[in-house]
């Protein structure tokens, strides 16, 4: 069912998303092969699509229950798979799922910063998805997204007609240390962000973006 509907919505957003705001993309004909999380910059409510768009297999995104709590929506955000978690920290029932779900070979999407952002800018992140990425022995993607605050702020109503841009980044090998080590995970984290800031900032300029399916692999 997850997977049904899932590719049933990208397919149907997609198109959309590609018309409405120009949505481009690099990078993502290089991701890996097996599991692997992603983590993005948090500027709208449809970073999901802008980023899944360019994703041929599933992606299971983690969301706070800010969102998933919303009775219109929590069908919907159930049965696409969606990971719940608290604001702020991750519950063992979440790291369970999160570890199960890495380890069935799956994908999972995460922004760091937690929330959208209100003023544009990026947040500095929590070291959550450093520490399962260590337990579950798999790499993080950095993504940059550009132009989504401008098309479809969090306060606003309606998404505007904007150019939006995604690049997404070389997997970034985290240490097995990380697992339980704090300092090291805010280490990692710093460099993820890093990452993502830069991606971000190059989104707007690169001549290698362009509109595309994402190879099956």
């Amino acid at each position: 069912m997850a997977d049904a509907l899932y590719r049933a919505m990208k397919a149907c957003l997609g198109p959309v998303a590609d018309v409405y705001f120009d949505l481009r993309a690099s990078g993502h004909d290089a991701l890996p092969a097996g599991p692997f999380i992603l983590a993005a910059n948090h500027e709208s409510m449809l970073d999901w699509v802008f980023v899944a768009r360019f994703v041929a297999r599933p992606v299971r995104f983690v969301l706070t229950r800010e969102f998933f709590d919303q009775r219109a929506l929590t069908w919907a955000y159930r049965n696409l798979g969606v990971i719940p978690i608290r604001d702020g920290a991750i519950e063992l029932s979440a790291v369970r799922q999160l570890l199960a779900t890495l380890r069935r070979g799956e994908i999972v999407g995460a922004f760091p910063e937690g929330r959208i952002t209100r003023d544009g800018q990026m947040a500095p992140g929590e070291p959550g998805i450093v520490a399962i990425a260590a337990r579950a022995r798999v790499p993080i993607v950095p993504v940059g997204i550009h132009g989504a605050f401008e098309a479809f702020p969090r306060d606003a109503w309606l998404p505007v007609s904007r150019p939006v841009r995604v690049r997404f980044g070389a997997p970034i090998a985290i240490p097995d240390r990380a697992a339980g080590d704090r300092d090291e995970q805010r280490r990692v984290l710093a460099l993820v962000m890093k990452a993502i800031a830069v991606l971000r900032a190059d989104a707007a300029e690169s001549p290698t973006l362009r509109r595309a399916r994402a190879p099956e692999r």
